[in-house]
């Protein structure tokens, strides 16, 4: 019940702030179990989780920051990152070399088969 009501309350912030409904879910810090992702699933969520953290909410550095986002890198990753002011001095720099090493930036809800979104 405490997680149905966690999730239905930041659905219903980001909703009254952006007027967008939610249809992905990353669990609080990766943290999940099965009945996390029944309850993603019964609230009508396809839950996401990440392929490579650049750790940015505790090693406050722009350029290890950089190093974690762009090492050994591969098509169709998804990257973590917080808004941090660490991390926006790092993604001009990441955004470069995603762009000079050909890969596209996309939101999440593109790089995932659209029939699962």
């Amino acid at each position: 019940e405490q997680q149905i009501n966690e999730i239905n309350l930041t659905d219903n912030l980001i909703n009254t702030l952006t007027g967008l409904k939610m249809t992905l879910f990353a669990p609080p810090s990766g943290a999940f179990n099965n009945s996390t992702l029944t309850i993603a699933d019964t609230l009508g969520y396809k839950t996401i989780m990440w392929s490579k953290d650049t750790i940015d909410w505790r090693d406050k550095d722009k350029d290890l920051v950089l190093k974690r986002a762009t090492s050994d890198i591969q098509n169709g990753e998804l990257i973590l990152m917080h808004p941090t002011e660490h991390t926006l001095k790092a993604l001009p720099k990441i955004l470069d070399f995603y762009i000079e090493n050909g890969f596209n930036v996309v939101p999440v809800s593109h790089n995932i088969a659209p029939s699962k979104v």
